[in-house]
């Protein structure tokens, strides 16, 4: 779930074991980046799905979950 976006191109995610994960970067695909901030912007919970290959991860799919 995606707790924090930052000004510098990263988001801050809450993981399923509750751990933070802070390295992460937006994604490339505008639409999907779009999709994102403007979710975010109206306090939407969001969960992502974040593939994960050869030790890069990226966030490919977007689920609204509701208000926060």
């Amino acid at each position: 779930m995606i707790y924090l976006l930052s000004e510098d191109g990263f988001m801050s995610l809450l993981t399923e074991n509750g751990n933070t994960k802070d390295d992460l970067r937006l994604p490339t695909d505008d639409n999907l980046l779009m999709q994102i901030k403007a979710r975010f912007g109206e306090g939407k919970y969001l969960v992502v799905t974040v593939m994960s290959s050869m030790g890069e991860e990226q966030i490919c799919a977007l689920k609204d979950i509701g208000p926060k």
